[in-house]
């Protein structure tokens, strides 16, 4: 399957909708949280620094695993109807059901990776770093299964393509997160306070970083395919 193929694959597009549910469900709830212990500074940084990120990587590990193999532009079975690729429960057990193992380098890549003083100027590259370091592994999994050859390092272009496709990410996401917001506050303020109001500054600022988050999640979908097509072009 080529890329198109597989962005519109009923499977990459049912799961992509359910991840978008959890994600926005995910980013509503939680900013109310943080918002309620803002000022109790200890639990309020845990809770920002280290709850948000691992369930940021539960749901991109939980994307992975419905979009297997398609995500990969692979099929299940051939023309014939034989199944040619294991099943994700058969891939899991036979390495060991190392799921875990995988939250947990995922979560250590989303703590660490904003530490690095290069990386940290970008933060446009850490979702996407951390969606293919998770394809990565599992089709790793996949690659010592079945007992083909592989490599988990992109070309150049490839590398160059994902990049720039990340700042665009990044981009849209807070150009749709400035224009939603702009006519939640206007309506916001007409309803219920005045522009300057504590209550509709917090409107626009909270209702803004879930927007953003949310579409940045979401918006990594299309570019980490540009990482996985790689791999079963190889």
């Amino acid at each position: 399957m080529n890329y198109y193929d597989v962005l519109f694959h009923p499977t990459l597009l049912l799961a992509t909708l359910l991840y978008s549910l959890m994600v926005i469900s995910f980013e509503l709830a939680y900013q109310h949280f943080l918002h309620k212990i803002e000022h109790v500074s200890g639990s309020y940084w845990i809770a920002k620094h280290i709850g948000s990120p691992f369930i940021h990587v539960l749901l991109l590990v939980a994307l992975i695993y419905m979009t297997y193999p398609v995500l990969y532009g692979l099929e299940s079975y051939n023309q014939a109807g034989e199944r040619v690729l294991p099943t994700l429960s058969n891939l899991l057990n036979a390495t060991g059901g190392q799921t875990m193992g995988l939250i947990n380098t995922l979560f250590v890549v989303s703590v660490l990776l904003p530490l690095i003083p290069v990386i940290n100027r970008f933060i446009a590259l850490i979702l996407p770093l951390q969606a293919i370091a998770g394809s990565g592994v599992l089709y790793a999994w996949l690659a010592n299964y079945t007992g083909i050859e592989y490599s988990l390092f992109p070309k150049f272009n490839i590398l160059a393509m994902i990049i720039l496709l990340s700042f665009i990410a990044e981009l849209a996401a807070r150009a749709v997160a400035n224009l939603l917001v702009q006519n939640s506050h206007e309506n916001f303020s007409q309803r219920e306070h005045s522009a300057g109001s504590p209550q509709s500054i917090f409107h626009s600022q909270g209702l803004e970083k879930i927007v953003h988050k949310s579409a940045l999640l979401i918006f990594q979908v299309p570019v980490l395919l540009i990482y996985t097509l790689n791999l079963s072009a190889q």
